[in-house]
């Protein structure tokens, strides 16, 4: 006889599932970013514009830390035009996000107790 196991919905492991998604495409566009940036992909395609758009709208909260930063050290105002050379603003955005990511998951991770 074959033994049947009958799985119960899990509404704990769908979020952990679906926040991970979510992160995994943060990071994704973000790393596209840094591709276009050092060339690899060309900024005039349709994928080019898209991840322009995106990584502009994820990185916009570190971009004022990153202005703050740059006052500090007497420059004149750090603007990185995407696909003109390196931003290291995205990286600093990849690092937040990585840090937001893992904060997200410990308290999705309090919902197995329950």
């Amino acid at each position: 006889m074959m033994q049947t196991t009958q799985r119960k919905f899990d509404l704990s492991r769908i979020l952990r599932k679906t926040v991970l998604l979510v992160f995994a495409l943060i990071h994704l566009v973000l790393v596209s970013r840094i591709l276009l940036d050092l060339g690899i992909i060309s900024k005039d395609s349709g994928l080019g514009e898209f991840v322009i758009t995106w990584s502009e709208v994820l990185a916009a909260p570190v971009q004022g830390v990153g202005s703050g930063v740059d006052s500090l050290f007497g420059g004149g105002g750090f603007t990185a035009i995407a696909g003109d050379g390196f931003d290291p603003a995205i990286i600093a955005a990849l690092i937040g996000w990585s840090v937001v990511q893992s904060l997200v998951m410990r308290v999705v991770r309090k919902f197995d107790e329950i």
